[in-house]
C-alpha cells in the first residue's frame, strides 16, 4: 500500500510538473497577443493619421481580426490545457482507488468541471473584443462627423 501510495504521489507531482511547464507557454502566447492587440491599435493609428484609402481600412481591419481571431483561439488552447490536466487527475484518481490525491489536485478538478475561472475569460473577452475594437472603429467612423 505504500508503494502505491509513493507512485501515485510521483505521477501526481509529475501532472503538475507538465502542468507548470504548460502555464509558461500560455504566458508566452498571452504576451504575443497582447503585443499583437498593441500592433493592430497602433497600424490602425498611423494609418489613421495619414488619411487612408479603402484599401489602407480593409488592410488594417483583415490584421486587427486576424489577431483577434489567433487570440480567441489561443484561450481554446488555454482552456483545453486546463481541462486536459483536470481529465489527467481525475484520471489518477479514478485509477487509485482507495489511495487519494492531494486536496489541490481534487479541487482544480471540481473548478474546471464548474466551468473554470470565470473572471479570467470575462477579463480576456473584454480584452480582446475591446483592443479589436479600438483597432478598427477609427478606420471607419470619422470622430469629426
Amino acid at each position: 500500500m505504500e508503494e502505491m501510495i509513493m507512485q501515485s504521489g510521483m505521477v501526481e507531482l509529475g501532472l503538475w510538473e507538465i502542468f507548470a511547464q504548460s502555464r509558461q507557454a500560455n504566458t508566452t502566447v498571452i504576451l504575443a497577443t497582447i503585443i499583437g492587440v498593441w500592433v493592430a491599435a497602433r497600424f490602425s493609428s498611423v494609418v489613421m493619421d495619414k488619411g487612408p484609402n479603402l484599401l489602407a481600412k480593409i488592410i488594417c481591419t483583415s490584421i486587427a481580426v486576424g489577431i483577434f481571431l489567433i487570440a480567441f483561439n489561443n484561450g481554446y488552447w488555454i482552456s483545453g490545457t486546463m481541462e486536459g490536466h483536470a481529465a489527467a487527475l481525475a484520471n489518477l484518481d479514478m485509477l487509485n482507488g482507495d489511495v487519494d490525491i492531494s486536496a489541490g489536485s481534487k479541487a482544480f478538478i471540481e473548478n474546471n468541471a464548474s466551468n473554470g475561472n470565470i473572471i479570467g475569460t470575462v477579463g480576456a473577452y473584454l480584452f480582446y473584443v475591446g483592443g479589436l475594437l479600438l483597432a478598427v472603429l477609427p478606420l471607419w467612423m470619422n470622430p469629426n462627423d
